[in-house]
C-alpha cells in the first residue's frame, strides 16, 4: 500500500491573499456609474496630499445592475455606460498610483456569473479592462478571494454576510481572524475597537451616490447608505472618513 503524503501543499489548488505592506486608500463600493463624483475627486485628492501609492478597490467597483436576477433594471446604469465609465475611471487610477489592488466584490461577480463561471473572477475583471492595455494591466492585482492583508494586523474584505447593526459583522471577523478588520458590503461608515479592545474595526461606506440608485427610491428598513473611505499611514494607523466626520 502506497503511504499517504504527509502534507497537501495547498497552493496547488487554493487562491493565496493578496498581501502589502506600507501606505494603502482602501476604497470600495463605487458602484459605477452611479457614483458621487465630487466625493471621488476628494478622495482622490486626499491620496494625493498623502502621497499614498497604492490603492485598494475592496469590492462593487462595478454597479452591473443589468446583470442581475432582480427584476427592476436601471435604464441610466446600462452595461454599456457602466464599462465605459469603467475603463475611463481605472485609466485614471493607473495614472495616480503605482499598484492597485481589486478584490472580489458581489456585484462585480455578476460579470463572472453571466459568463456561467466558465473563467476565473480575475480573468472576467482583466476581460472588463482589456482595452486599457498590458501596461496599465500590469499595475492591478485581481484576486479570486474576497480579502486581503495589510501589514499582516489588518484583513480587509467584502463579507457575505450583511447585518444592518454598523460594525456588526466586523466585530465578529476580527474576534475570528484576530486582525484589525476593514469591511466594505455593508454601506455604512463606521469605526470602533472589537470586544477585546484589541483590534480596530471599520466598515468603510462606498464613494456610491445614494441619490442616482433608482432601486433605494423605493420603502425599506435598511439603514441609509453611508459615504466613506479608509486610509493605512506608513506606520499602520487606521483612519476613517467620511463627509460629516473623521476618525484617526
Amino acid at each position: 500500500m502506497k503511504p499517504l503524503p504527509e502534507t497537501l501543499d495547498t497552493d496547488d489548488f487554493l487562491d493565496q491573499p493578496i498581501r502589502h505592506t506600507g501606505a494603502i486608500a482602501i476604497s470600495a463600493d463605487w458602484h459605477i456609474p452611479l457614483v458621487d463624483w465630487n466625493f471621488a475627486n476628494k478622495f482622490l485628492e486626499h491620496c494625493d496630499d498623502a502621497g499614498i501609492r497604492t490603492l485598494a478597490i475592496a469590492g462593487d467597483f462595478f454597479n452591473h445592475d443589468a446583470l442581475s436576477a432582480f427584476d427592476y433594471k436601471q435604464e441610466s446604469a446600462d452595461l454599456q455606460t457602466e464599462l465605459r465609465e469603467a475603463k475611463h475611471i481605472m485609466r485614471e487610477l493607473v495614472e495616480q498610483f503605482d499598484k492597485i489592488i481589486f478584490i472580489w466584490g458581489n456585484h462585480d461577480a455578476r460579470f463572472h456569473k453571466a459568463l456561467q463561471y466558465k473563467i476565473s473572477f480575475t480573468a472576467a475583471m482583466r476581460l472588463c479592462f482589456g482595452d486599457l492595455g498590458e501596461e496599465a494591466l500590469s499595475k492591478i492585482q485581481f484576486s479570486n478571494l474576497d480579502h486581503f492583508y495589510v501589514n499582516d494586523d489588518t484583513y480587509v474584505c467584502h463579507p457575505k454576510n450583511y447585518s444592518s447593526q454598523p460594525l456588526s459583522n466586523a466585530r465578529k471577523l476580527a474576534a475570528k481572524v484576530q486582525a484589525n478588520v476593514i469591511t466594505a458590503h455593508s454601506h455604512h461608515a463606521a469605526m470602533g475597537f472589537d470586544v477585546s479592545g484589541r483590534h480596530v474595526c471599520v466598515e468603510a461606506g462606498g464613494l456610491f451616490d445614494a441619490t442616482r440608485t433608482a432601486y433605494l427610491q423605493r420603502s425599506t428598513t435598511f439603514p441609509t447608505w453611508a459615504q466613506g473611505y479608509s486610509l493605512i499611514d506608513a506606520e499602520g494607523h487606521i483612519s476613517m472618513y467620511t463627509p460629516r466626520w473623521t476618525c484617526k
